[in-house]
């Protein structure tokens, strides 16, 4: 699970001042388990229209031009509006990030929308964003029904079993599992992209190609740094999946990670069109 060393939000430093200074993603962590054993939610898959029921919200669906939304009427009434475009798995997964908001102490007095579903990452650089993310993966693949039957050992085939049996997308199964995994292990999300840099010859029409790169990565149990938009080797087990449609496995080195040795990974291509990407898991060879 990622850590932090200081947060500066002010509602996430009210939320953990609120508890003595505890770590907040501990606090979301509980709080979303609170919410599925208050709501009866015991087995998977999690069910978020129950859960907002026992909280009392009011659910609408709608098209919108954000993912979701939660808001406090005058009267106290919580409102969640919920994009109808969206695939059920990320009208899910949106449903249940808006049911962590009201865990932040005065939030009623702001208006939150997750604006982009696209794919399920952690957002790493608004920390209430992230935190909800974090307790929404909780709230669907809570830690007591998802550890020790999910494992990294087990590579794409257990991330995939559980997107089917959580009913959430295959991104967000593969971020919980690595995250709940009590070995080392990385999942890398990669997406054929220019990088940052090629935006100047690209402003004068030149023809600059795309390559396959890293959109995030997340490390568990491993002090391991994968540059965001460092290119996949062309041969490497990462283009191979990009161009396969079943899993592809090898031993490698990670992009621009070499110097942390071997990894064991297996990679697959998801998704089609803007959507599509390569998603690995990827186990240290010692």
């Amino acid at each position: 699970m990622p850590t932090r060393r200081e947060w500066r939000e002010p509602l996430v430093r009210r939320l953990i001042d609120d508890h003595g200074g505890q770590n907040p993603e501990a606090i979301i962590e509980r709080y979303a388990e609170r919410l599925r054993q208050q709501a009866g939610q015991h087995a998977l898959p999690v069910d978020p229209a129950v859960i907002a029921s026992y909280l009392g919200v009011r659910r609408r669906r709608a098209d919108y031009s954000f993912a979701g939304r939660i808001l406090a009427e005058p009267n106290g009434q919580l409102v969640m509006d919920i994009n109808q475009q969206d695939s059920l798995e990320r009208q899910r997964f949106t449903e249940a990030h808006e049911m962590i908001h009201p865990a932040f102490p005065g939030f009623e007095s702001e208006l939150r929308y997750r604006l982009d579903a696209s794919m399920e990452r952690y957002a790493e650089n608004r920390e209430e964003e992230y935190l909800c993310d974090l307790g929404a993966a909780a709230l669907l693949m809570p830690a007591e029904l998802v550890a020790e039957r999910y494992t990294v050992k087990a590579g794409m085939s257990d991330v995939e079993r559980l997107h089917r049996d959580a009913q959430v997308s295959i991104e967000a199964a593969a971020n919980r599992m690595v995250a709940l995994s009590d070995e080392p292990a990385v999942m890398i999300c990669m997406t054929v992209s220019h990088k940052p840099a090629d935006r100047p010859a690209l402003r004068k029409g030149l023809d600059v190609p795309r390559r396959l790169r890293v959109r995030y990565a997340l490390a568990s149990h491993l002090n391991v740094y994968v540059p965001r938009f460092k290119g996949a080797d062309d041969g490497s087990v990462f283009c191979e999946a990009a161009v396969s449609s079943g899993v592809c496995s090898g031993t490698t080195t990670l992009p621009g990670a070499e110097h942390a040795g071997l990894f064991r990974v297996q990679a697959k291509r998801y998704g089609s069109d803007d959507r599509e990407r390569v998603l690995a898991i990827a186990r240290p060879t010692a």
